[in-house]
């Protein structure tokens, strides 16, 4: 998006015509493929990504609650088949930190389009466990006002939520407890990433197999896995290096570790 063209607000994109609605998703579609050679856009509008994803996961409860789509239309499949392609996982999380905070009315859409990505990105970490620990009474709990007052207020946000986040992990295990992987027994054979990698891909891959409680336990997984990235220390400069190295790997079909050297591409090819 141009510096000079004005940004749809989210009240602007709940008033858009489903079709034009499913335009400006197709965009973030587009965006994400690009991501090679567009990394610096997509974080740049991963902000209004979020609230374009947002304004159609509305939609799509007001069209299943309608009963226009059918009642089990996952949003996923919805968002594919109207807007043309898998919606990137960080612009979803986003999508959900911004009707947390921004559609509940405890952050202003303002503050959450002037806040870093990286700030963004903790801070849901931080409301995702609140509403698993909380249930219904999540928005008035010490870790979300926290949240609000990190966002809103100056300072060093990022520091004051990697605090909360560290207060919710304490709280978690109080007596600094090993868990239950820390007290299981020893494998003979050390467990790789790879192998482990594997392994979780298979249980996700056949989640549609598994019973529903199984389901739940391994989307709950996924929401740990997302959590424990979101939440590490890396610059926002080094998750888009990572982005683009991974990325442009898995478009070549080699090893990601492997990373790609257009001067050395070059050389070869002559």
């Amino acid at each position: 998006m141009k510096k000079d063209e004005k940004k749809l607000t989210f009240a602007d994109l709940t008033k858009l015509a489903p079709a034009a609605l499913f335009a400006e998703a197709k965009t973030t579609v587009k965006l994400n493929k690009a991501i090679g050679t567009a990394r610096d856009k997509f974080t740049e509008t991963l902000q209004q990504s979020a609230k374009i994803v947002a304004a159609m996961k509305r939609l799509y409860t007001e069209m299943v609650n309608s009963k226009t789509i059918p009642a089990d239309t996952t949003f996923k499949k919805y968002f594919e088949m109207n807007a043309g392609g898998t919606c990137p996982p960080r612009v979803e999380a986003l999508a959900c930190l911004f009707n947390a905070l921004v559609e509940t009315k405890l952050v202003t859409e303002e503050i959450f389009d002037g806040a870093a990505v990286d700030w963004l990105e903790k801070s849901n970490a931080i409301v995702s466990h609140a509403r698993k620990t909380h249930g219904d009474a999540w928005k008035g709990s010490d870790d979300v006002l926290d949240v609000v007052n990190a966002l809103s207020k100056p300072g060093d946000a990022k520091a004051k939520l990697k605090a909360i986040r560290e207060r919710q992990k304490a709280a978690a295990n109080p007596a600094g407890e090993e868990t239950s992987e820390g007290n299981a027994p020893k494998e003979t054979t050390p467990l790789t990433l790879g192998v482990a990698v594997e392994f979780i891909k298979a249980l996700f891959a056949s989640a549609s197999d598994a019973e529903k409680t199984r389901q739940v336990e391994l989307c709950a997984a996924l929401f740990g896995i997302n959590d424990a990235w979101a939440n590490n220390d890396l610059t926002e400069n080094r998750r888009n290096e990572l982005d683009k190295q991974v990325g442009d790997a898995m478009e070549a079909g080699i090893d990601p570790t492997i990373e790609i050297r257009r001067e050395a591409a070059a050389a070869a090819a002559n």
